[in-house]
């Protein structure tokens, strides 16, 4: 559409963001968001924090210790490094310290570890190059509450109490980390499937775990055995020293550990910490705490506001202008050059990548059926799942496929460096080759009984995905027609020809 917009003289895309009903109801809400703001203000400055000492001191205090907390983050993210932490999480039972999502689940234990393949060889090698996926899988047995016991009534919770220990895997959506004044009977031990960021701390502590941790006697083990380990370690479970048993040699984290050391040490001398009550230090740093979050919330709804007053996705529209002048799509001026003219004929599937394909001369050694089944990779609707669509294709199908992988990269990459928010592995699953095989052999005139067998889809989704295709076929040959390549128009004229046959192209499908 913006490479539409801007191949017509005298027309503004920006004008039509602003003249739009987005815009207006983003205008509209404005003054409720600063109203908003400002009451969120008046509650910050009401927070009881004492006299103006306590006030000073628990606003050092806190500073501190936002300043602890971050340094033992950088910390954490160093040691997590696989060189340093991978060699630990060999062998089940290791104490690990979990965080998921910014909530912190505590001690857990250490079940599995896989690596996931990483090697370039072979068709799931050549995937996973493709993919930004974590290398490495954790699992461990963490103590956490259903969050479904947080919106439920008396009755029902006193139902599912029986059955909360049955469940043995948890994620950090459907699970919470346990809290004071939690119902023990509501508290179980679940599986959580996690990555090396989530590892907080590595204790060298190692217990003796089950094999059949899915019974809920093994799980009720190691829960005890986890009771037990906190027991005899009233200090603190012990933990992996990062020089003696990490081998971190990097002198950035070297200091780091000292800046921490100082911080903790300046913690406990503070004068909030000697001279004041326990109860006292916890109400004024808790106050402190309410008023800094107050006072962000007014911040972000001040922000959020001065953003809906400004044109709706105007900073979108300049990296997507960005986009194309780094892809040749348009001149340093604005002025559509020939790929953009190309592109502006393509509008079935994704017209950087199609445009591209067709620039890069991918279709140029691929015969007519190639060519035609390479593009239902990109009208199959369904997402691809990991690597299971590959297995079993020939390489006549695979390899075109994988051109079309790398320039979909190539493509996506080129968003990411404009700052557009595109995620990666998202945008190369779009691209599903389940449907290849099947297309290729209709177009070798294959009857569409025998064609269903190689799919996995129903009959509809095929028919679907072969009209889609065909349109998408119909415009590469005007974008063809268009920048005067006779050769691929021809081409994808014949395309068209072969896919358009039998029951599939009826005009209805109950004649």
């Amino acid at each position: 559409m913006l490479l539409n917009l801007m191949r017509v003289e005298d027309v503004e895309p920006e004008y039509l963001l602003r003249a739009s009903f987005h815009q207006f109801q983003r205008e509209k809400e404005a003054p409720a968001l600063l109203a908003q703001a400002d009451d969120f203000m008046t509650q910050a400055e009401n927070v009881d924090l004492g006299s103006e000492e306590e006030s000073a001191l628990a606003k050092e205090y806190y500073k501190m210790d936002q300043q602890l907390l971050l340094t033992k983050r950088k910390v954490a993210s160093i040691a997590q490094k696989p060189e340093y932490i991978v060699k630990f999480l060999q062998v089940a039972g290791r104490f690990l310290d979990v965080s998921i999502d910014g909530e912190q689940y505590g001690w857990g234990v250490l079940t599995s570890f896989k690596k996931r393949g990483g090697g370039s060889a072979g068709e799931a090698g050549k995937l996973a190059s493709l993919s930004n996926r974590p290398t490495y899988t954790i699992e461990v047995l963490l103590r956490c509450v259903d969050r479904h016991f947080d919106s439920v009534d008396e009755k029902a919770m006193k139902e599912d109490r029986s059955n909360a220990t049955l469940l043995w895997r948890g994620t950090s959506k459907s699970c919470r980390p346990p809290k004071p004044g939690d119902d023990e009977k509501l508290i179980s031990m679940r599986v959580f499937t996690i990555g090396l960021e989530h590892i907080d701390r590595v204790s060298a502590v190692r217990i003796f775990t089950p094999t059949a941790i899915q019974s809920p006697e093994a799980r009720k083990k190691v829960s005890m055995a986890v009771k037990e380990v906190k027991k005899r370690f009233p200090d603190g479970i012990p933990l992996l020293d990062p020089i003696k048993d990490l081998k971190i040699k990097d002198s950035n984290f070297t200091t780091l550990m000292e800046r921490a050391d100082a911080l903790s040490k300046r913690l406990a001398a503070h004068k909030l910490t000697t001279e004041f009550p326990e109860e006292t230090r916890v109400r004024l740093i808790k106050a402190y705490e309410d008023r800094m979050d107050l006072k962000e919330r007014s911040r972000v709804l001040r922000q959020e506001a001065k953003s809906f007053q400004t044109m709706a996705m105007k900073d979108d529209l300049k990296k997507m202008k960005r986009v194309l002048k780094k892809l040749g799509h348009v001149d340093a001026n604005g002025v559509i050059q020939t790929k953009g003219r190309t592109a502006c004929e393509i509008n079935t599937a994704d017209e950087l990548v199609v445009t591209e394909l067709i620039f890069t001369g991918v279709f140029k050694t691929l015969t007519v059926e190639q060519c035609v089944a390479l593009l239902s990779a990109m009208t199959f609707g369904e997402p691809m799942k990991d690597d299971e669509a590959t297995q079993g294709m020939k390489s006549f199908l695979l390899n075109p496929f994988y051109k079309l992988q790398e320039v979909a990269k190539t493509v996506v990459q080129m968003q990411i460096s404009c700052n557009l928010d595109v995620d990666e592995d998202e945008f190369l699953n779009k691209f599903n080759p389940a449907m290849m095989e099947a297309v290729f052999q209709w177009c070798k005139g294959v009857k569409f009984l025998d064609v269903q067998k190689l799919t996995g889809s129903f009959e509809g989704t095929t028919i679907r995905t072969l009209r889609r295709l065909e349109e998408l076929v119909r415009q590469i040959c005007t974008a063809a027609k268009a920048i005067g390549d006779h050769e691929l128009e021809a081409k994808f004229e014949e395309g068209s020809k072969l896919l358009k046959r039998d029951i599939v192209f009826c005009s209805s499908l109950y004649l």
